[in-house]
């Protein structure tokens, strides 16, 4: 449907996709035969605020798609909140500063599903390691001062050193 650049190319193109005629049309949405065929026409008639809803719910598609604000023909008025797209995403999306074109080639690519898993194994791996890094300084610290001090087992300083190692939790995906 991507190319439509009017209403009256939208609702034209919509009924011939339903395998229609003006008539059967006619008689689905209680539109008059002449009232929908002046809305396809390039003579365009002026179409009322009913019959344009009553055509985006015939058809499945939001006013919005039928007025050519949008290229959204199934996902009609989605939320943001269903989403999960917080403020930060919609500046960043708006922005300019990304390709949204391309982020969507991505997002709806066959494979997509496998890369988020592929990146999320390969930031868990970067995670996993800065910690056994940070793990491995402790185990240093704490093996430096018993070296040096010779503590008793109930000293203070060993004990927090202990409780600062951390487990690193696996997951699997």
């Amino acid at each position: 449907m991507k190319g439509a650049t009017t209403l009256q190319e939208r609702l034209w193109k919509l009924r011939k996709d339903k395998g229609l005629n003006l008539e059967e049309l006619s008689k689905l949405t209680n539109i008059s035969k002449s009232a929908l065929a002046s809305y396809e026409s390039n003579d365009y008639k002026e179409i009322n605020h009913g019959n344009l809803i009553t055509l985006a719910d015939f058809y499945g598609v939001s006013v919005d798609y039928l007025l050519c604000r949008t290229e959204n023909k199934e996902q009609i008025n989605t939320p943001l909140t269903e989403l999960h797209l917080n403020d930060e995403m919609v500046a960043l999306l708006k922005s300019g500063r990304i390709n949204n074109r391309l982020l969507c080639e991505l997002a709806t690519h066959k494979d997509f599903i496998k890369f988020l898993a592929d990146i999320e194994i390969y930031v868990d791996g970067i995670a996993t390691m800065q910690i056994q890094n940070l793990n491995a300084f402790v185990d240093t610290v704490r093996h430096e001062i018993i070296e040096r001090y010779r503590p008793g087992e109930d000293d203070p300083h060993l004990k927090v050193l202990q409780a600062a190692h951390l487990q690193v939790a696996r997951y699997q995906l």
